[in-house]
């Protein structure tokens, strides 16, 4: 399965769609995207929670709680460490490796590969592409994909110059 996620600055409310492959919107990601201490909740598009991602520790080790209905809580944990980027998921044992900060990263249990991440940089804004192989881990890699790209991708608002031509030009004396 395929899930989209358009980050950009026209989203409204704090919420993001997430499309299928077919390009039909199935979830909304809901809430303050601009910092990764509040709460992200994923919901179905009729409203209905389905999850939530929150944080709950500091220091060495920083800890986020993944918290799906009918499920026990998740936590992602995050190993500050100057030499890796590390990151375990609790419960279901996926390991996460990849360079996130390049925005390409692969969930792992053991050697099997649970799901795929691409981030892509256009002209609106980033565009997560997740491929999910069961669908039991979407909302975990879901929220654990805009937990990530929070962390390493800052939306610029960068202002809007006229064209530079025959019409307006630029006189340096």
């Amino acid at each position: 399965m395929r899930y989209l996620l358009e980050l950009n600055q026209r989203q409204e409310y704090g919420q993001i769609p997430v499309a299928n492959e077919n390009g039909k919107i199935r979830y909304i990601i809901e809430g303050n995207l601009n910092n990764p201490n509040h709460t992200l909740y994923l919901k179905t598009v009729n409203g209905t929670e389905i999850g939530r991602l929150y944080a709950d520790g500091n220091g060495l080790i920083s800890s986020f709680t993944i918290d799906v209905v009918n499920h026990s809580l998740v936590k992602v944990k995050h190993l500050n460490n100057s030499l890796a980027n590390l990151f375990y998921i609790t419960r279901l044992n996926y390991l996460v490796t990849g360079n996130i900060k390049n925005g390409r990263y692969k969930f792992l249990t053991g050697v099997k590969k649970i799901a795929t991440v691409q981030t892509t940089m256009v002209k609106i804004g980033v565009v997560l592409t997740c491929k999910i192989s069961r669908p039991e881990d979407v909302p975990f890699i879901l929220l654990c994909a805009t937990l990530f790209t929070q962390w390493h991708t800052t939306p610029l608002r960068l202002p809007t110059f006229p064209p530079i031509g025959p019409r307006y030009n630029v006189n340096f004396n």
